[in-house]
């Protein structure tokens, strides 16, 4: 037993399981989206729909409906029996298909004991290939033959879910592992996938199409904002009521709240952010200006309430006279929304500081306090969006429509390559090499090195980040191969990355 412990522990995997996420994908609130979770409930049994059953449920949706809140309480529904796996991408090494695989072979011999020992066979022989293979033989070997053999006909319900499949960035790759997770359901009608996604053309032209439809049910939640608004009422009208000084200021002021849940139009994000504005400005003493804020038309045609509501929080948290008149600020400003646009994984204060020299922790952490409206710093301090939305919103000029607060993509790609290329320096090294686990500039090399590269592949093409790219190859090539662990082919890495990127 203890040999098959270090056997699955020895099979690479990602941390994406469902009691992984940030707690932003895992809010949701009790009392909605009940008619969803009834259908939800009688799918994962095999009852649904009820004149012919699917193994797959696909639900798609736009941004800010509430998918991932969704998929984590059925995760949180479901027996420790019943859910078998379940995996969220997101940023970091939760938006590659390398891993997937891997990670679900990992949970479902965790949860299934009759699948265990196949997985565990089947385990032993893989890591004899290496750690990084291609997700073609992590399905074959590490999932789809251990589920043949074991293949037990009476085997009870088992669900998959996997969430934010849209958030994957290697596309070209989604097709394939579609087919492969498809394959396994036609082989076992035990087996059920729960998924969501943005409705992107290259997802949905596999699990809506004709091939698909005798095992897929796809269920649009823009179809369903009519019919469950009540859903994001409710959730305003519950926290609302319960917020001082706005509980009494709505009690004599209904019309207020009720053009608010008609602004919000069924989009959970935008309710969730504005109650989190509202809340951030408690103390002010006119409650009736806060909503005016809330409810105003704001500066660009055509905006949606969401993208109208997150320049609204930019605007009240930093004014526009305040930016013009001091550059400086200005610039610290664009360099920290810059960071956590764009930034691959959360960053604490701490990190952000040594990865953008000249921004301060401590303004960092005061313009995180300005605009924790629409961003969130957890318990361990890392900064991120309260949602995905605003990131997005920020690197979107036609959606972002001042200027002062609008982020070109392109150059702060390259400015965070910059910066990751930079800390590959012999003293940043010594200190990585023997800080202990948690050290601070343990955290800024470990970014540094899994992320540079990414950031180089959107980044503007400048002379600057050309001499980077040069000496980084030429003269802090010993360094970089340190922060890999001496991984042989470090040099073939960067050369590639950086050919590309010319």
């Amino acid at each position: 037993m203890a040999d098959d412990e270090k056997v699955l522990d020895a099979i690479p995997r990602a941390s994406a399981g469902y009691r992984c996420v940030d707690e932003l994908k895992s809010g949701f609130l009790d009392g909605t989206r009940g008619e969803l979770f009834e259908e939800l409930d009688s799918w994962s049994t095999g009852q649904f729909p009820d004149d012919d059953p699917k193994q797959v449920y696909f639900l798609s949706g736009g941004a800010g409906l509430g998918k991932s809140s969704i998929a984590h309480q059925l995760c949180t529904r479901l027996g420790e029996s019943t859910l078998g796996a379940s995996f969220f991408f997101g940023r970091g090494d939760i938006e590659s298909t390398r891993l997937f695989f891997p990670t679900l072979a990992h949970q479902l011999a965790m949860s299934q004991p009759a699948i265990r020992p196949h997985i565990v066979n089947a385990a032993r022989e893989y890591r004899k290939r290496g750690r990084r293979q291609q997700m073609r033989y992590a399905f074959e070997e590490l999932l789809r033959d251990p589920l043949a053999a074991a293949s037990p006909a009476t085997h009870g319900p088992v669900v998959i879910v996997i969430d934010g499949l849209d958030e994957c960035k290697e596309r070209d790759q989604i097709s394939d592992l579609l087919r492969f997770v498809l394959e396994i359901v036609r082989a076992h009608p035990w087996v059920r996938v729960f998924i969501t996604s943005w409705p992107e053309l290259h997802i949905r032209s596999v699990l809506t199409s004709a091939e698909t439809a005798a095992i897929v049910y796809h269920r649009s939640l823009e179809d369903t904002l009519d019919e469950w608004a009540g859903d994001v009422q409710f959730y305003l009208v519950e926290t609302i009521s319960k917020m001082s000084p706005y509980s009494d200021f709505v009690r004599d002021h209904p019309e207020f709240l009720a053009l608010l849940i008609r602004r919000a139009g069924g989009v959970f994000a935008f309710a969730r952010t504005a109650v989190k504005f509202l809340d951030t400005n408690h103390d002010h003493p006119n409650p009736q200006e806060q909503f005016e804020l809330l409810l105003s038309p704001g500066s660009g045609a055509g905006l949606s309430p969401l993208d109208t509501l997150y320049l609204q929080i930019l605007i009240s948290a930093f004014p526009p006279e305040d930016l013009r008149g001091s550059p400086p600020r200005h610039i610290d400003l664009r360099s920290f929304l810059t960071i956590v646009a764009l930034q691959r994984r959360p960053l604490t204060p701490e990190a952000m500081e040594l990865l953008w020299p000249g921004l301060s922790k401590d303004y960092i952490v005061w313009m995180t306090d300005r605009l924790r409206s629409a961003l969130l710093m957890d318990k361990e301090r890392y900064v991120t969006p309260l949602h995905a939305t605003f990131g997005e919103f920020l690197v979107d000029q036609d959606r972002c429509t001042d200027p002062l607060y609008c982020v070109s993509s392109s150059t702060g790609q390259a400015k965070l390559a910059l910066a990751c290329i930079a800390a590959f320096t012999f003293e940043n090294m010594s200190g990585y090499l023997t800080a202990a686990d948690g050290a601070l500039i343990k955290e800024f090399i470990n970014y540094a090195k899994t992320n540079w590269d990414i950031h180089l592949r959107h980044a503007e093409v400048t002379d600057e980040l050309k001499d980077e790219i040069k000496q980084l190859i030429d003269v802090l090539m010993p360094y970089y191969a340190r922060a890999l662990g001496w991984i042989e082919d470090a040099e073939d890495s960067v050369c590639a990355a950086t050919m590309q990127w010319l």
